[in-house]
């Protein structure tokens, strides 16, 4: 009775760290590969009971092809792991990818044999040596396969470790790779030893994997009070350094800077200065989240925010055009506190598209999000031009955004100016109701 106990405990404790890891990070292709490996161990652990007990009038043959299907179903999940872990980590490479799918090619080999043949399964797992009896011929048509496929995928995650990985999920990596040799013993063990070795594995990693999500967490707090919450899932699903890395495509950008704010600074208290600020910089920050943007940059009363990047957007445009507007009039109806309070304040909104560089800049003890081309300093410009109530564009955005009404505005032309830093004069267009 002591050792189907260990193997429910056991078993229910796996299927619950793989359920809990999949609700805690279900968008993660890595997290739901992880949670699937555990989930097919806690199930392994379970029939155990089932196969001693002798359930359903099964004879061991039966229970020898559910095993290795079950088995193989965690070596492929657990390989399939590694791989994602690979390409999030942004160390994918093809000769490390065929490797893990030829280690998965071997685990499904394991387990159609096992499907095929259930006797040598038996005969391998449970002869006196187990699966170190080199000397039986079952060994080189049975075990091989699955000791290929974990010598692989360990030779993979030595590969990933010495590229420098993200250190949260080398954290996962390395306790996988101290927990698999004692999930392995459990199929030769003794019986009575089996549930104890597997339950010290995974106990191993669950460190690593509370661990991981720990650091996780931390990260998504700090980045989330520079970027939006969009960017701090894109961290979670790809890592960091892939999600950050840097690319050139094509994006919009929403400046916005207020009017009279400098008036304003000089006479007003402190306390009443940093109140405005920070309800205008709750406001604008909520409206660049709800159209799926990023603040960039807060610099005193200006604001930058970037629509496609880090998260791609093909309607860039509509939902930059959209902020925009949006700023304009939340803004409006924001200052008019401090306006009746005799301030003259208002916004100047600038938006512009194209094509700019984005990724993270710095040096070692530094870093920021950055984005870089044209468009950026032509959005800035554009901001400082307008007056109060304006949203003010550039033609390569309204020739995108096309004929007619975008997001409930449509653009009218205005006069063709110089505008500081930028080389040629820009014909300006103004978004305007389309009521």
């Amino acid at each position: 009775m002591v050792e189907p106990l260990s193997y429910a405990i056991v078993g229910l404790f796996a299927i619950g760290m793989a359920l809990c890891f999949f609700e805690a990070d279900r968008r993660a292709p890595t997290s739901r590969a992880f949670a699937l490996m555990l989930g097919l161990l806690g199930v392994v652990s379970l029939l155990n009971i089932a196969a001693q007990g002798r359930w359903l009038g099964l004879a061991m043959p039966a229970w020898a092809r559910a095993f290795s299907v079950l088995e193989a179903g965690v070596v492929v999940a657990g390989l399939e792991w590694i791989l994602r872990v690979g390409r999030t980590a942004g160390a994918a490479e093809p000769r490390g990818d065929r490797l893990l799918r030829v280690a998965q090619g071997s685990g499904v080999v394991y387990g159609i044999v096992g499907l095929l043949l259930p006797e040598l399964r038996e005969r391998v797992w449970s002869g006196p040596q187990g699966a170190f009896n080199f000397g039986e011929p079952a060994h080189w048509i049975f075990g091989v396969p699955f000791d290929l496929a974990l010598t692989l995928g360990t030779l993979r995650i030595v590969q990933l470790l010495h590229a420098g990985i993200d250190r949260a999920e080398r954290i996962r990596l390395v306790a996988l790779a101290a927990a698999t040799p004692l999930w392995y013993a459990a199929l030769v063990l003794p019986p009575g030893w089996p549930p104890f070795a597997m339950a010290c594995g995974e106990m191993i990693v669950l460190g690593g994997a509370v661990r991981y999500h720990v650091m996780q967490g931390q990260r998504g707090e700090f980045i989330s009070r520079f970027l939006s919450m969009q960017v701090v899932r894109l961290v979670q699903q790809r890592g960091f350094r892939r999600a950050l890395e840097r690319t050139r495509r094509e994006i919009s950008v929403v400046a916005c800077d207020l009017r009279g704010f400098t008036a304003f600074a000089e006479t007003a208290p402190p306390e009443e200065v940093i109140q405005l600020l920070e309800a205008y910089y709750d406001a604008v920050g909520e409206i660049v989240a709800r159209h799926g943007g990023s603040i960039k940059d807060f610099a005193g009363d200006g604001i930058l925010a970037l629509v496609g990047a880090p998260i791609p957007a093909l309607d860039h445009v509509r939902r930059a055009v959209a902020m925009a507007v949006e700023i304009r009039d939340r803004s409006a109806a924001l200052l008019g506190r401090w306006t009746r309070l005799g301030h003259r304040l208002g916004v100047g909104v600038g938006v512009a598209t194209g094509f700019v560089t984005v990724g993270v800049i710095g040096g070692t003890r530094r870093l920021e999000y950055a984005a870089v081309g044209p468009p950026v300093n032509l959005a800035a410009r554009l901001a400082t031009h307008a007056a109060a109530g304006q949203v003010l564009a550039e033609p390569r955005l309204v020739t995108a955004a096309g004929d007619g009404v975008v997001a409930g505005v449509r653009f009218v032309p205005r006069d063709t100016v110089e505008l500081k830093g930028v080389a040629r004069p820009v014909a300006i267009w103004e978004a305007e109701s389309a009521a």
